[in-house]
């Protein structure tokens, strides 16, 4: 892509950025270092190549801009207001991880995204592989941030699916389709014989999404099949049906005050960061208030090392009280209304699916912790500037 009054160096650095956001999402479910490495090269040309001052002098505010402003404040606030710990330093990085959002919401309004999108499913397409393969010795580098634990890994495979059904909806070449759907089935069976059930849950929730972005409106007596074909395949696998005995099973033995168990000890999270949001109402109880009230209680070896609650909308509210819940949910809906203003197309159906994928994860992850599943929420928080792209410039400029 060029850009109008764009010439010669500037260009030359502008393509270069886009390569460089492109390998960021490749490496984003593959390795941590890299993808830190590219992001920091993408935003140096993207300075460089003038389309940093560019973009600030067509900026148009979204409805997602203040309540992340007031995310990324309130950690520093809480610095404050909290006692100093440990804990309080580690979780500043809420704060200046939002630089990626922004960086990359300005870069998005100036370039194609497509190549990025594409670039991130080929990225979980390799940690699949590596997952899947017995032979490890074939990849040169640490595993595969993606397998990190159970839960990442699910939430990946999740996000391949859901993005590869809105690129296969938008795909006229019948071989690349003919590809996306073979990588959207594979990661479907991935999450069938997986442990995780977040991203379980996140596909089975968004079925009638996923499959109606694969046939047209005329075929909807086909998609409404497929779509239960596709429920009762995932239902029926043996690992899924493990986790739904397991499931079960935990639920009797909570009913016995036994905690010790997958769903226990999620219970036991949300109860306590509830407890903390309801002593510290209007502040929350800041980094460590969590952990304080965790480890109050005599706990098993394993839970020991809990420090949030697995629930994003109880993370926001027990550590920075109700502005931070508030400002959580005010940024869940300004994704979703965008997204379903802008459905329409391929960007506003990216947005669209990533807000809803978000807030399923955030029911059962704390989708704020971690580098790279911060990372994540915060390469797609950018992918909205690629609205302001599409809206500014006609088709024929954006192919």
């Amino acid at each position: 892509m060029t850009l109008d009054g764009a010439q010669g160096q500037p260009v030359k650095l502008l393509n270069a950025t886009q390569k460089a956001y492109a390998l960021a999402f490749f490496f984003l479910p593959l390795s941590k270092a890299l993808l830190f490495i590219s992001l920091a090269i993408a935003f140096m040309l993207f300075v460089a190549g003038g389309g940093f001052a560019r973009a600030l002098r067509s900026w148009r505010t979204l409805p997602w801009t203040v309540p992340a402003a007031i995310l990324a404040i309130l950690p520093g606030l809480s610095l404050l207001i909290h006692p100093a710990s440990t804990r309080l330093i580690v979780h500043s990085e809420a704060s200046y991880y939002w630089i990626i959002a922004v960086m990359t919401f300005l870069a998005a309004s100036q370039m194609r995204i497509l190549p990025w999108l594409r670039a991130l499913v080929g990225g979980i397409f390799i940690g699949f592989l590596y997952a899947q393969l017995p032979y490890k010795a074939w990849w040169p580098l640490d595993p595969p941030s993606l397998i990190a634990n159970y839960i990442l890994y699910s939430q990946f495979l999740a996000i391949g699916v859901v993005m590869l059904s809105i690129l296969f909806k938008y795909e006229t070449n019948k071989g690349i389709r003919t590809a996306y759907a073979a990588a959207m089935a594979l990661f479907f069976i991935g999450l069938t014989s997986g442990m995780g059930r977040t991203g379980m849950w996140v596909v089975l929730v968004l079925l009638p999404f996923i499959i109606t972005n694969l046939f047209a409106k005329q075929n909807r007596a086909k998609a409404a099949l497929l779509c239960v074909a596709a429920c009762a395949a995932l239902l029926m696998a043996p690992t899924v049906q493990k986790r739904i005995k397991d499931a079960a099973s935990d639920v009797q033995l909570l009913q016995q005050n036994v905690t010790q168990t997958s769903l226990g000890y999620r219970m036991e999270m949300w109860k306590t960061a509830w407890g903390v949001f309801r002593a510290h109402p209007m502040l929350g109880g800041g980094a460590a208030g969590f952990e304080d009230a965790w480890s109050r209680q005599p706990r098993a070896e394993e839970a020991k090392a809990f420090v949030e609650p697995h629930n994003a909308f109880l993370f926001y509210a027990s550590f920075y009280g109700i502005f931070g819940l508030l400002a959580l949910v005010w940024l869940y809906a300004a994704l979703l209304l965008t997204g379903w203003r802008r459905r329409q197309s391929l960007e506003g159906r990216i947005v669209l699916a990533f807000a809803l994928v978000l807030v399923l994860c955030s029911f059962t992850n704390t989708v704020f912790m971690g580098s790279v599943s911060r990372a994540w929420v915060m390469l797609f928080l950018g992918l909205q500037g690629a609205l302001l792209c599409t809206s500014a410039q006609p088709a024929t400029a954006r192919n």
